[in-house]
């Protein structure tokens, strides 16, 4: 018997596989979609353009890191990028206690981390992997009239869990992979919501320990409810391209 486990014992590290990777590069995101914030709960929200009302939407450059860690059928990759924009709009309606009409200044930061645990399941050159992941947001959006007389500071910090599915194609030195996050959350103290997070790359391996990489990622945060007393109703996207490049250990 104690024979048979140290057996098993000194097979085990033979049978498992670890092959991290490290991963860094360039992103132009940008923000884009409507967003309303009314003041006391039973009001009507009027949504705005973030783009004429806040003046956001220019694609704006952003670091961009992902480190994966392959175990052979379960993966662990963790992602995360981060970047800001300020701009000038003027409001069609009223944004909180900022008087609609009014000339504002805004300034919108958004940091994500992205973390997944899959489970590969391959066939030939095709790899379809499940499993779960989480999106940690850290988003804030602060909104001022010209004269400075009044304002909004809007702050989220929220990490959403997700299914998720991979599906990857090797055509080695060639890759395609493209992976989507969804959660839909029910109504939670006032506040409920729609998520997706799709990325899609396309990897050249020139070695096999050095990747190169291209892709696009594109999330969607559609939710509305209660916070603070006010009612808010957003639906906005963040999207763009991703370039750089990588090693394998």
């Amino acid at each position: 018997m104690r024979r048979g486990a140290l057996v098993l014992l000194l097979a085990l590290p033979a049978c498992t596989t670890f092959e991290p990777s490290l991963h860094a590069g360039y992103a132009s995101l940008a923000v884009d979609g409507d967003i309303a914030l009314t003041t006391g709960s039973s009001s009507t929200t009027v949504s705005q353009d973030v783009e004429s009302a806040l003046g956001l939407g220019d694609d704006e450059g952003a670091p961009y890191g992902r480190l994966a860690a392959d175990f052979g059928v379960p993966v662990l990759t963790v992602s995360a990028f981060g970047f800001e924009q300020t701009g000038r709009g003027q409001l069609a309606a009223d944004f909180g206690n900022v008087a609609g009409g009014a000339t504002v200044f805004s300034d919108f930061s958004l940091t994500n981390v992205k973390a997944s645990w899959l489970f590969d399941i391959g066939s030939g050159p095709l790899t379809i992997s499940p499993g779960l992941g989480v999106d940690f947001f850290d988003l804030g959006l602060e909104v001022r009239d010209a004269i400075g007389i009044a304002s909004e500071d809007i702050q989220l910090q929220a990490p959403l869990p997700l299914l998720c599915l991979r599906a990857a194609l090797d055509l080695n030195p060639v890759e395609l992979m493209v992976e989507g996050g969804y959660v839909q959350v029910p109504e939670i103290d006032d506040i409920e919501g729609t998520f997706f997070d799709v990325e899609g790359t396309l990897r050249v391996r020139p070695t096999g320990w050095l990747d190169l990489f291209a892709g696009y990622r594109w999330i969607s945060l559609e939710a509305d409810g209660v916070v603070d007393g006010d009612a808010f109703d957003t639906e906005l996207e963040i999207s763009g391209w991703l370039v750089g490049g990588g090693i394998r250990f």
